[in-house]
């Protein structure tokens, strides 16, 4: 099966990425030894080279499905246009990746070559935030990077959406950048500055996690006065600022109306056809609409076979695997990423509808869980080795 942005590769940007890989695996490398992130040029090299061949392989087989979305973006990366009547989110990531278009030639093989470089730095940004935790529990800050690194490795969602002309990568980052300003700010009062960048990203790369950026923001303030006028504020004026962000009405009735008209747009690969007339309507649905999401494509509110799905069957069971790890690393460690994942996944499912988008728009959620997850695997390692 042909990906639909076959027909924009071109024999020069594969012939110049080998160049532009060498040049980032370097800076990959100087950045971690600046912050102190522990990833050696070895792991950087490996992971690097290791996605961008997955990218040349999809490409060229149908082991990964081709995605409908993909055309659009390889068309913004390449000719530097999309279609009119796109959404805000397509409109400000075309000027937002501007800069990289330019630098990568508006050549789509170059193009994928950032896309692998700011993904790469996104999990570096990940395990520069379990530093902290792991350091204010008394750890070794670098135990579990090699089941980390294998985990980011093997993770199918990471190989479906990041070495494609989509922009999943764009959204990891803007979520690894504020995830580490939430931790700085959580135990040392600090990261003002990269909770702002990272809700900046988010909002360029999907609008509507506005509602995310205003609630996590409002609710990691220190001080109690400006804490709960946040709070207070977020619920005045979240409806308004949601409108003029989105232009999308923000009331039950529209959200049930967009859940609905997209199960008949969509059909066999949509769940959860609702009635909500008030808030209270939302809430008692959001139980299976937060398992739906978690677990996507398990059949929980639909009836389709998830074997018939299966690249996103056996995302789903990396993820239940992913789950349990952190279960097992204990709330201790994990209460301030299961706080995050949850309250982010709860609010997520509320608008999701689709199957597959499911496990995509999840992705940056499960990625925050992968240290915690690591901690877990090491944990039960030693439990084991030593009862051998």
């Amino acid at each position: 099966m042909d990906k639909s942005y076959f027909p924009m590769l071109d024999i020069t940007g594969f012939f110049l990425a080998p160049f532009y890989i060498m040049f980032f695996i370097g800076v990959l490398s100087y950045i971690s030894k600046s912050i102190k992130a522990g990833f050696s040029i070895k792991a950087i090299t490996i992971l690097f080279i290791y996605y961008y061949l997955f990218f040349i392989f999809t490409s060229f087989s149908s082991l990964v499905p081709n995605l409908p979305d993909t055309v659009l973006f390889a068309d913004i990366i390449t000719n530097n246009y999309f279609p009119p009547n796109q959404s805000l989110g397509v409109k400000l990531f075309y000027y937002a990746t501007y800069p990289l278009r330019i630098l990568s030639l508006f050549k789509l093989e170059l193009f994928i070559v950032f896309e692998i470089f700011i993904f790469i730095l996104s999990l570096i940004f990940l395990w520069k935030s379990w530093h902290i935790v792991l350091e204010k529990n008394g750890q070794d800050k670098n135990m579990g990077l090699n089941i980390f690194l294998i985990l980011s490795a093997v993770y199918p969602s990471f190989l479906l959406y990041i070495p494609i002309p989509l922009r999943e990568f764009f959204i990891l980052f803007g979520f690894s950048i504020m995830i580490y300003g939430l931790i700085d700010r959580y135990y040392n009062n600090r990261g003002l500055i990269f909770i702002l960048l990272g809700s900046l990203l988010l909002i360029f790369g999907r609008p509507q996690l506005i509602v995310i950026v205003i609630i996590f923001f409002a609710l990691f303030q220190k001080n109690r006065l400006i804490k709960y006028s946040m709070i207070l504020g977020v619920l005045i004026f979240m409806p308004f600022i949601f409108t003029k962000l989105t232009n999308y009405t923000f009331s039950p009735e529209f959200f049930a109306y967009i859940r609905n008209s997209a199960n008949l747009r969509y059909g066999e690969l949509t769940y959860g056809v609702v009635e909500w007339h008030t808030y209270f309507d939302i809430i008692k649905d959001i139980p299976f609409l937060f398992l739906q999401f978690i677990l996507s494509p398990f059949p929980i509110m639909h009836y389709k076979n998830p074997l018939t799905l299966f690249a996103i069957f056996i995302d789903s069971i990396y993820s239940i695997f992913i789950y349990l790890a952190v279960f097992y690393a204990g709330l201790k460690v994990s209460k301030i990423y299961l706080f995050i994942f949850l309250s982010s996944a709860m609010l997520f499912s509320i608008w999701e509808f689709h199957l597959g988008g499911a496990v995509r728009h999840r992705m940056p959620l499960v990625a925050i869980l992968l240290p915690v997850a690591s901690y877990g695997i090491t944990k039960l390692y030693f439990v084991i080795k030593d009862r051998i």
